[in-house]
Order: structure tokens, then sequence, then C-alpha cells
């Protein structure tokens, strides 16, 4: 088993042993870190496959009482675990998707679905390779697909396809580029990537921008999305009254000395919105960091394609 999968059924012993969550088994799980594998994240995707073959088979509850749950708090858990958008501000607002409740859920459905040892081990394997199947990723890693078409944008390499448009983003004090946005019918994401130094991470940015967003007049929700710990927000633009605020989710990963964020905006990136496009171009896109790093400007520069737009 690899690291964080062999940590996660570490934590599963104990739950289902003790029947609470242990202080050892609550740091070993780094359950409130979303921009790595951590054995938190195996749990969570392990018991999201789980929910997702009951629902195949027709099967959409626990199948047995969850203790420390209602009814309905679980099933608003599985809802939202299932990808049901309408139940996920509910489910956040509760602040029910937490450690011990995740844990009391899978081992539930593991009592149902009367899973062995050796199978719970195989899920939990299976749900971390699922986790290191998808990016962002850094130039130098081997398990990057290469089967993708990308565009070099130098700094960044971007999954690109017919029919898309792609806009590149100046900055303003030297005209260089300073990021890019691809646009899809009516959904758009803005990549930019970013040199992490110091302390420095998506965590440290996302506070930074969430309260940001709030001074300005906006309002801003963290929430898990397919690519980790993203804003729900709704950000102040200029416009007149009523055309002034803007729906956006904005997405972070931590990469080897990088932080790659995209910015969600139009019909993507509404609360109720299950499209898929704008994670699958986020999670495929390759980050080029400057083999001379700057101590000052940590903004990964662009350039225009060889072979143009």
């Amino acid at each position: 088993m690899g690291e964080a999968s062999d940590a996660a059924r570490s934590v599963v012993v104990q739950f289902r042993r003790d029947g609470f969550v242990a202080p050892e088994s609550a740091e070993r799980a780094e359950f409130e870190v979303w921009d790595r594998v951590t054995p938190g994240r195996v749990l969570l995707v392990a018991l999201q496959a789980l929910l997702k073959l009951r629902e195949e088979d027709g099967r959409t509850d626990s199948g047995r009482p969850v203790p420390g749950l209602t009814e309905e708090e679980a099933e608003l858990m599985i809802r939202t675990l299932l990808g049901d958008a309408t139940a996920a501000p509910e489910t956040s607002r509760r602040d029910l998707i937490t450690l011990d409740r995740l844990l009391g859920l899978l081992a539930s459905v593991i009592v149902e679905e009367s899973l062995s040892e050796e199978e719970v081990g195989a899920l939990l394997e299976a749900a971390e390779e699922g986790c290191l199947a998808f990016g962002p990723w850094d130039e130098s890693d081997d398990r990057r697909p290469h089967d993708v078409e990308l565009i070099d944008l130098g700094g960044l390499l971007v999954p690109t396809e017919p029919g898309l448009k792609i806009e590149l983003m100046k900055a303003r004090e030297d005209g260089s580029l300073a990021g890019v946005t691809l646009i899809r019918g009516r959904t758009a994401i803005q990549l930019q990537a970013f040199r992490a130094l110091g302390d420095t991470s998506w965590a440290t940015v996302r506070e930074d921008l969430a309260r940001t967003i709030r001074s300005r007049g906006g309002s801003a929700e963290e929430r898990v999305g397919p690519a980790g710990l993203e804003l729900q927000a709704v950000v102040r633009i200029q416009g007149p009254p009523g055309k002034d605020r803007q729906t956006a989710r904005v997405l972070g990963h931590d990469g080897p000395g990088w932080i790659l964020r995209g910015f969600v905006t139009g019909v993507g990136a509404e609360p109720a919105s299950t499209e898929e496009w704008p994670y699958t171009t986020f999670q495929g896109t390759v980050v080029r960091l400057s083999s001379v790093p700057s101590a000052t400007d940590t903004l990964i520069r662009l350039r225009w394609p060889e072979s143009g737009i």
C-alpha cells in the first residue's frame, strides 16, 4: 500500500475498534488538508467510490443507522458526496463533513457491504491511486499524461480542444503575459501560476483572497470541489447597480515550489453548476517553473505560443 492509504487504513481500524476518532488518528488523517494526497483525502475518495457503486445498484442511503448522524444528516452527506449541488450548501452550513462523521458513514457502509479487511485495504489503495491520477502537474512529474493536447505558453502548458477560445492577459506594469483565460461556451477559467516563496501556500492565498473579497463588499465561502478546497464567491465588479457583481469559483493547487490558481466565471461558476470542464482543464494544466526564481516577483510569466493561437 502507499503511505497515505496505509495511514488511512490504520485510522479506519482504530475508529472501528473504538467507535471514536483518537487524537493520533485525527493528526494522522490531516483531514483539513486538501491540496495534496493525505489519508483524509483517501478516506473521502474511498467513501465516494463506495457510495457511487451503491447508487449504481439503486441504493442511495447508508443501509443502516450511522452513529452521530440523524437520518436526514446522513442523507445530506451522501447526496453531497455523490455530487448533488443542491445538497452541498446545506451540508456546508451544518459543517457535516467532518472526519468523525465521514468515518462513521464509511464504517456503516463497510459493514453493510460485508467488506473484508483485505477488500477495505484494496479500496483505500485504489482511492490513493485515483488521487494521484489528477493534476495540476509539475513539468518534471513523470505521472502526468502525455496523450493530452497542450498549448505551450512557457510557464504554463494548458489543455486545448477544437473551438476553445484562448485569451492571454498582459501585466499592467510591463506588458508581459501574466495569465491565460480559456473560454468554452458560457464558461471561462483564468489560469495564473505563482512561485511559492516562504510559507506561502494555496491555504494562505485562499484566506487572503477571501478576506479581500469580503472587504470589498463581496462574499466568499470555502467548499470542497473536484479539485480540492476552493472558494465559492461573489465579487464586486465595475458596472451599474444590479450588474456590479460576478459569481466565481476560485480553485488552487500547491505544486513543488509553485501555486496554480484558477478563476472560474460564467455558467460553470454558479453554485448549482456540475460542469466538469473547468476542473478537467485546471487539473490537466502543467506548470513550468523558471530555473532562476525571482526574489521579488512571484508571478510565473507566460509567452506567446510558437504556433500562435
